[in-house]
């Protein structure tokens, strides 16, 4: 089984160079995939914080990397309307053939400030789902079909012709869990991602979104907090006040063997969140001692 491995980028800043260099130092370094997130300011931080905007900031990636896939974990379906999104896909997936992946998912309730502050709906509720099984559609329909014609409870689109069609069309992910969207994920998706959780909660996730394929092929990622240093003891002195449940922390082995046991569950995407993402580092480190690991080479 071949495994991919992707980082997310230093997205928290104001500058472009910072930014661009983490794309850069990620395709040098043999990644796969590079990720954004997707919010107006950092999630857990104030909105005072600097964020690039993540579709903007693809756009330009699309520009000055060659060939390592681009994606978001995961763009908010309620933040853009949704055709108007789906255009923004779709251009970027043109700018960028055969290397995007729009992984969509509703946001929850600590996303929900940002909304409100933007002016933006947010919906509760099975509407949040619901909303977000639109969203999907629209996007889908929209890079794959030469007209779009969609309405719901949350876009009208009056047969739109779409441009451009990009050759091929983007990926589109969802990232979730509650089983709604497992099986939306399932039924129609090209991937799924499950964000920062344990082995088994994963497995029975990973499960359910097969069982839902039917046979169907669908990519299986995970993506989490990885506090990576040359042994165990330095990785726990990096981590400081921060709250160990939410990372995995180590020396290479340690991290290999921890990443392991997602891939026996069932990933064959590793998307690895490094704190200190911005400086040369973490993501050489994990390049060079722990994917060879996971990759028995």
């Amino acid at each position: 089984m071949i495994i991919k491995f992707g980082v997310t980028l230093p997205q928290f800043t104001e500058k472009r160079e910072r930014f661009v260099d983490g794309a850069r130092r990620a395709e040098t370094s043999g990644y796969d995939s590079v990720w954004v997130f997707d919010h107006l300011w950092p999630l857990g931080g104030h909105r005072e914080r600097p964020i690039l905007e993540p579709w903007t900031s693809l756009a330009h990636l699309a520009a000055v990397t060659k060939r390592v896939t681009l994606g978001t974990l995961v763009t908010r379906s309620s933040l853009r309307q949704a055709v108007l999104l789906a255009k923004m896909v779709a251009t970027v997936g043109e700018l960028a053939p055969g290397r995007l992946i729009c992984a969509l998912g509703t946001g929850d309730d600590l996303s929900a400030p940002e909304n409100v502050a933007f002016g933006l709906p947010y919906f509760a509720g099975g509407d949040r789902i619901n909303q977000l099984a639109s969203t999907m559609e629209v996007v889908t329909t929209y890079s794959s079909e030469g007209a779009v014609g969609h309405t719901d409870g949350f876009a009208h689109i009056d047969h739109l012709p779409t441009s451009p069609q990009p050759d091929p069309a983007p990926e589109v992910w969802i990232g979730g869990w509650s089983r709604r969207v497992l099986h939306l994920a399932g039924e129609g998706a090209d991937g799924w991602n499950g964000w920062g959780t344990d082995v088994e909660r994963f497995a029975r996730a990973a499960r359910t979104v097969i069982d839902a394929a039917g046979g169907r092929d669908i990519e299986l990622s995970w993506a989490g907090q990885v506090m990576l240093a040359d042994d165990d003891e330095d990785a726990r002195k990096k981590m400081g006040d921060r709250n160990p449940d939410s990372f995995l922390v180590g020396g290479p082995e340690s991290v290999a063997a921890q990443l392991q046991r997602f891939v026996d569950a069932g990933a064959t995407h590793l998307i690895a969140a490094f704190p200190d993402a911005g400086v040369k580092g973490s993501y050489e480190l994990f390049a060079e001692a722990v994917i060879p690991w996971l990759s028995g080479v």
